[in-house]
């Protein structure tokens, strides 16, 4: 075997598989008990209006990815997207919003862990424990790809019979009435007071970090069998399963609460709510299905960060030695070991130090504007490349990335000042680096890579 086949990743996933994966990185449930609770804090019971607005950006978005994927089926997945469309700078900016989010993702779904293992027990510190998960986790994901597929698999049927319980308790157990949406009210000092307009359009961004994830059936390409058209049917099945099911069970377990103040302010808010309807022990067993279901989900985003990662040594986006330390392949189990475990170890860390709320806020800000990125590219792709296949082609062209990029330009002024502030040091650190040294000789560094298209 050569040394560049070695460093290939291997071809051993089918079409089913690849869905799973999707579908694991969306994770409905997990989504609905991590990062939905952020939704309610920000936007009280108005999350019903930013959720379906969220959910509708978020098909839209589907529907960019999903044909620019079947184009461009590589493990760089996005980044590689906009650097193809939108050049390189543009595409450099794109790949260090995609790496950061492989380090604050996982980490926020495993706090996850933390937090509903302590409300299993008390005594449980959330940080620790959430570290300790996140650890395991990372060691199970540097098997190969369909031993991890496998194990996603199991967890997902797991989910969906708790999320199917979570939305049946709302739907036959309805305690509140219709005003709840029609005048919204949220938190505020402890006590139940109105919602302002501009909560809900920055819950959206929260929003769609929930049903964020289907565009890891990319990110994944170089390890499917098949032709370049399922990438695009595994984008689009995947979101469009997962926006139903988080939709349903965000609006149902709402309605499903009897103390809608309660319900806003616990940590946990879809569990107490069968908790308080079925018993006790109901809620302990969907507390362990919670478990499962963000392993599940943590598992999945780390195996896809880390073929993000990954592909940036591949494509030589640091200085040598870096590239070639991240560029490994496991010898046996054909993964990207090295990358795995440095996406692993930083989301450790920053589960020690950080909190749920701070996590999904600003993960959500990367989020969007890497789906504003993707939008743009959806619309100058069209225009530049008139002729190119498509292997999968969007319908209703260009409305999708036109309310794309209308929805997420408006969130993001509703978004943290300090969040967006970080954000804009980031980009021009990075930028300078870009110019300075990964431009100054673009044949060999920062080569984005294109692997042959797949059978």
């Amino acid at each position: 075997m050569s040394d560049s086949q070695k460093q290939n990743l291997e071809r051993g996933l089918g079409f089913k598989g690849l869905l799973s994966l999707a579908l694991s990185d969306i994770t409905p449930m997990a989504s609905l008990l991590v990062t939905a609770g952020a939704v309610l804090v920000l936007s009280g019971t108005a999350g019903v209006w930013a959720f379906s607005l969220g959910c509708l950006i978020a098909i839209t978005v589907a529907m960019s990815m999903a044909e620019l994927g079947s184009m461009y089926p590589t493990a760089g997945g996005l980044f590689y997207i906009v650097n193809k469309v939108l050049g390189r700078p543009i595409g450099f900016l794109a790949m260090i919003d995609y790496v950061l989010q492989g380090i604050f993702i996982p980490a926020t779904l495993a706090l996850g862990i933390g937090t509903y293992l302590h409300s299993l027990n008390s005594s449980i510190p959330v940080n620790s424990s959430s570290a300790i998960g996140m650890a395991i986790i990372t060691i199970l994901a540097v098997l190969r790809i369909h031993m991890s597929a496998i194990i996603v698999t199991v967890c997902l049927v797991i989910e969906g019979v708790v999320l199917a319980l979570i939305i049946g308790v709302g739907m036959f157990h309805l305690n509140q009435p219709i005003s709840i949406i029609m005048h919204p009210v949220m938190l505020t000092d402890g006590k139940l007071g109105p919602v302002a307009g501009a909560a809900i359009v920055a819950a959206i961004a929260s929003s769609l970090f929930s049903v964020n994830g289907y565009d890891s059936a990319i990110n994944f390409s170089e390890e499917v069998k098949g032709n370049a058209r399922s990438i695009g049917r595994a984008v689009m099945y995947s979101a469009i399963v997962g926006v139903v099911l988080e939709l349903t069970a965000f609006t149902f377990g709402l309605f499903g609460t009897r103390d809608l103040g309660a319900y806003l302010s616990t940590a946990t808010p879809f569990t107490d709510s069968v908790t308080s309807a079925l018993g006790k022990g109901a809620g302990q067993a969907v507390l362990v299905g919670a478990l499962f279901a963000i392993v599940n989900a943590t598992l999945a985003i780390t195996l896809q960060f880390a073929r993000v990662l990954w592909a940036s040594g591949r494509d030589k986006a640091w200085p040598g030695p870096i590239n070639e330390f991240l560029g490994k392949v496991h010898p046996k189990f054909r993964s990207p070991w090295v990358a795995t475990l440095v996406i692993g170890a930083v989301a450790t860390i920053f589960c020690l130090k950080s909190s749920l709320i701070s996590t999904v806020t600003f993960t959500a800000v990367l989020i969007i504007i890497l789906y504003a990125l993707i939008a743009i590219s959806a619309l100058v792709s069209r225009i530049k490349n008139k002729d190119a296949e498509r292997p999968f082609k969007m319908m209703f062209w260009p409305i999708p990335p036109i309310i794309t990029i209308v929805g997420v330009g408006l969130t993001l002024t509703q978004q943290k000042t300090g969040d967006l502030k970080i954000i804009l040091i980031i980009a021009l650190v990075s930028l300078a680096y870009y110019f300075l040294y990964l431009n100054r000789s673009k044949h060999t560094r920062w080569v984005p890579h294109n692997p042959a298209l797949m059978d």
